[in-house]
Parts: C-alpha cells; sequence; structure tokens
C-alpha cells in the first residue's frame, strides 16, 4: 500500500494525512470500526438502496477493469471547451482581483491582446494554492500565508527507448513484455517512482527527415525495414527535502541529462541488459512543482485560507482545484460539482433580489 500511494501523489507516504489524502477510506474506517467493518457497512447500506440507472451512452466492459477516455484525458477538457464555446478564454492570466463597492469582483487580465477587466459576482479559483496566495496577498494575507503552506514536490517524466534485443529474457512472456507497468519501492534500491512500458513499430522511410534523424541518433542496426522500439516512460520523483529534480543547480538538483542516466541505471537494474546501448531519449519534461500533497495538517491550513476569506467579508469567493477536492480524475469532478453548487447557491440570493424588485 506505501508504494500506492507514493504513486498516487508521488511524495512521502509516512507524511500523508489519510483523513484528507484518502477520505473514503478514513470514513470507512469511522464508520464501521474498521476499514473492513466499513466496508461491510457500505456494502450492506448499498444493496438496500435503489441503483441508479445506468447511461446508455457508457460502454458494457467484460468484469472488473480500468476506465479511461479512448483518445486519452484531453476529451474531458475538449468536450467542456465544445460545450462552452468562446467562453474559454486561452492565454489569459489573471493578475490582481479587487474588490467592487456593490459587491462582486473585478478581475484584470493579460492577454494577447493587451490588458482586460471583468466584473464578476462570483469568482472561483483552480489554479495551484501557490498561484492563488499570490494573487489573494492584497484581499488577505492570512489566506495567502495558509495556502503557501502547502507542498508540490518535484517530478519528472524520462521517456527513453531501447532495441527489443535489450530487454533481458527472464522479464519476457511468450516473447513480449507484459503489464501494465510497476512500482518501485524504495527498499528496492532505485530512484525511479514507477515505469510504464509501451512499444511501437516504425515503418522505415529513408526520405523521411524526422526518422533519419530519429535513427542516426540511435547506436543500433537496422537489419530490416520494420523496427521495432521499447518505449520506457519512467515517472522519476525526488524525496521532499531532497529536491533532486529541480532544475536550478543551486537547489542540488539534477540536470535533464542526468535525470536520464538515473532512470538509465534503475532500469539496468531491473529489466535491461547491463550491457545494452545507451537508450534513444524522446523526452524529458520536469514539473518543479507537481501534485500537492496532503500531508498531515492539510485540512487545517485549507480551512484557514477558507474562513480567513469567508470572515474577511470576501463571500462568492471560492477555492476549487486538486489541492481541495483531491489529486485523481474523478474526486477533481466531484468537486467541481461541490464548488458549482456553493456557487449556485450563493448566486440564487441575487436571483430572489431581482424578483422581488
Amino acid at each position: 500500500m506505501k508504494e500506492t500511494f507514493r504513486g498516487v501523489y508521488a511524495g512521502d507516504p509516512s507524511k500523508l494525512s489519510m483523513k484528507a489524502a484518502f477520505g473514503k477510506v478514513w470514513k470507512l474506517e469511522k464508520n464501521g470500526g474498521s476499514i473492513i467493518g466499513g466496508t461491510f457497512k457500505a456494502i450492506q447500506e448499498k444493496s438496500s438502496s435503489p441503483r441508479a440507472p445506468r447511461d446508455p451512452r457508457l460502454p458494457k466492459p467484460k468484469g472488473q477493469t480500468v476506465g479511461s477516455f479512448k483518445r486519452g484525458l484531453v476529451m474531458l477538457p475538449n468536450a467542456i471547451s465544445s460545450s462552452l464555446g468562446n467562453k474559454v478564454k486561452l492565454s489569459w492570466r489573471l493578475t490582481t482581483i479587487t474588490t467592487l463597492e456593490n459587491g462582486g469582483y473585478l478581475l484584470t487580465y493579460e492577454t494577447p491582446s493587451g490588458m482586460v477587466s471583468l466584473r464578476s459576482r462570483s469568482v472561483v479559483m483552480t489554479v495551484p494554492s501557490y498561484v492563488a496566495s499570490t494573487i489573494l496577498r492584497p484581499l488577505s494575507a492570512v489566506a495567502a500565508d495558509a495556502l503557501l503552506k502547502l507542498y508540490y514536490p518535484p517530478v519528472a517524466a524520462v521517456t527513453i527507448s531501447y532495441p527489443k534485443e535489450a530487454i533481458r529474457k527472464e522479464c519476457l512472456i511468450d516473447g513480449e513484455l507484459k503489464g501494465f507497468g510497476q512500482l518501485h519501492p524504495r527498499s528496492q534500491g532505485v530512484e525511479t517512482l514507477e515505469m510504464c512500458p509501451f512499444k511501437f513499430s516504425v515503418a522505415l522511410d529513408m526520405n523521411s527527415v524526422m526518422y533519419s534523424r530519429l535513427l542516426k541518433r540511435a547506436t543500433y542496426d537496422i537489419p530490416t525495414q520494420i523496427c521495432e522500439f521499447l518505449i520506457l516512460r519512467a515517472i522519476d520523483f525526488a524525496a521532499p527535502k531532497a529536491q533532486l529534480l529541480m532544475l536550478d543547480s543551486s537547489c542540488g538538483g539534477l540536470t535533464k541529462s542526468q535525470l536520464v542516466d538515473s532512470v538509465d541505471r534503475d532500469l539496468r537494474k531491473m529489466l535491461i541488459n547491463t550491457n545494452a546501448p545507451d537508450p534513444l531519449v524522446l523526452g524529458v519534461r520536469v514539473w518543479p512543482q507537481a501534485i500537492p500533497q496532503f500531508m498531515i495538517g492539510h485540512l487545517d491550513v485549507l480551512d484557514t485560507a477558507q474562513n480567513a476569506l469567508s470572515n474577511g467579508g470576501f463571500k462568492g469567493l471560492f477555492l476549487g482545484g486538486n489541492y481541495v477536492s483531491g489529486v485523481a480524475l474523478g474526486r477533481c469532478v466531484e468537486g467541481a460539482y461541490d464548488v458549482a453548487e456553493e456557487v449556485t447557491d450563493y448566486l440564487s440570493q441575487y436571483v430572489y433580489r431581482q424578483e422581488c424588485n
């Protein structure tokens, strides 16, 4: 379980708050006296309640499975954008929020067309907490200080390629590398958090500049017109205090080439032959502040920020995003519905006033 928690949050599981990070599990223990007792109680309650009708548009998978989108998670924001149309503004950077005398807020943005100001009765901020802290500081220093306490560790995704012959034979099943991926415990003596393998075949076209440049950089012999590569996408992360993935050398971090060397070194301990050629680097992406950590005291810090805004008279200003609801996609969606309900309740008072007038 420890490595699963690390896989979700890419942080130190010993510092996570069970109530904040895994609220549903915490509720099971609270309601049933133990996780098992709570599970049985939840099953009984679920069986006694009528099940909501299934959406006929959803596919019917066989057995238990993991669901996703056919063309990746990008389908969700694209669908939302398509539904909202020109209400979605890209490349707009919020710089300041000020209050209006008659209620509501004035929001000032930097846009490709210049500075733009908008008025709104309500504002939902779903930016990372450290960004919200900067914007909210002129309104509430207490809220800003609280939001700045939430920690986001650095994370890097390293995508590298090896020829199929580089894989250790004992790792193959029927000649193929199979499996969803791996989570690596620290006790294994590696720095890489997880590894997700996938394979693709490249049809060589010697007239293709892209392919010729790609293969020119590789050290493999290409005996046929079809070359099969193994692509390894490894997510490497550092312990919170080590800051290993920060690109700034003053932070004691690693460069992109050092990150690749680190992942390659780990893979040769587990999956790749030690005498394999150097990998072909397809991509290295570093997030200096990646996934918010729901550490012990997280909910108290969040309450401090929200109460400071509410008690400071900033009604209609709501905090949202993954540091509020949870980092999983499902929790983000559920959190969005929760905030939408709060906004609806808040704005309904103005609808009532207009009807009375």
